[in-house]
């Protein structure tokens, strides 16, 4: 067996360095190294940069057409393709390059197909996640799953913590499945399916109306980005933390206008009343400033207790 690895993304590196530990990965296909944002110089994803180091060869096609399966006819024998966020669609003439193409996806599917499970897994307040291995169909994550693992969410995790577990996840699942992989029969997906979309930079916008519980999953699944943002005095200002979990119960409101800013309370952060209770903000950035936890922040700007953020 020779595998083609198809990934622009770090989450899937523990996989990775699995895989070519057995010897099995021929090639890795990624996204174009990418320029960053201020200097224009162009960054190579991670997962380029563990395959070099690895002494695996690299491919950065900008688009699956012909002259990519041209390419990997010409350099690669490789009879697998495994993918783990890559990030662009398979067509059929890619496809029939391989006689075996597995997708690692994290999500129990057919629950939250699309390209951010993560991002709905935080947003709906699972209380259990996981990772499937499925068979790389033309539909979106509809192809039969090989295999499947859980896990269990603790109300605190925000997305860079999840991605995290997932990582580790993910590379448990396909070593404990590694011996069968090739040789398991796939089992159709059973259930509802439900589906994630792309995720916007405005998704991060709070409206402290909304319930308690909504605004501490969104503020957790936004950070490190869109981040969720809001405003005081005109300003914008980025909200990256909430305290506690999100299955404990919250404090019920005395009458404050959403958005008030009740108090600051050591060990917990700002207390912020929203649209039947009240979270306490851990963390924020101001404008052109550093992030910084509530404590220092509120040491510049004390003046923010009783204003209404988002006005």
């Amino acid at each position: 067996m020779k595998i083609v690895f198809a990934s622009s993304d770090e989450i899937s590196i523990p996989v990775f360095r699995f895989l070519v530990s057995k010897g099995l990965v021929d090639m890795l296909i990624t996204s174009p190294d990418s320029p960053k944002k201020r200097s224009g110089k162009l960054i190579p994803p991670q997962i380029k940069l563990e395959a070099l180091s690895l002494g695996v060869k690299v491919y950065q096609p900008e688009r699956l057409g012909k002259d990519a399966r041209e390419y990997i006819r010409a350099n690669t024998d490789a009879d697998t393709l495994i993918s783990f966020s890559y990030g662009k669609i398979f067509g059929p003439k890619f496809l029939s390059l391989f006689q075996y193409k597995f997708n690692i996806h994290p999500s129990l599917l057919p629950k939250y197909r699309g390209p951010s499970p993560l991002y709905q897994m935080l947003i709906n307040a699972d209380k259990e996640g996981g990772i499937s291995i499925q068979d790389i169909s033309l539909g979106v994550d509809e192809g039969d799953v090989f295999f499947r693992s859980t896990f269990m969410l603790d109300g605190t995790e925000d997305m860079e913590v999840l991605r995290r577990k997932v990582s580790l996840e993910a590379e448990k699942l396909v070593e404990e499945s590694f011996a069968e992989l090739w040789t398991k029969k796939g089992e159709a997906q059973h259930g509802d399916a439900t589906y994630s979309s792309f995720i916007r930079k405005e998704d991060g916008k709070l409206d402290f109306k909304e319930s308690a519980k909504k605004l501490h999953s969104l503020i957790r699944a936004s950070y490190p980005w869109p981040k969720c943002y809001t405003s005081v005095s005109g300003e914008v200002l980025y909200i990256l933390g909430v305290h506690g979990s999100v299955f404990s119960p919250f404090e019920e409101t005395n009458g404050e206008e959403p958005g008030t800013v009740v108090s600051f309370e050591k060990g917990k952060g700002l207390k912020v009343a929203t649209g039947d209770g009240y979270i306490y903000i851990t963390r924020v950035q101001p404008p052109c400033k550093k992030e910084m936890d509530a404590g220092s922040y509120i040491n510049g700007n004390s003046s923010v207790i009783g204003k209404i953020l988002g006005v």
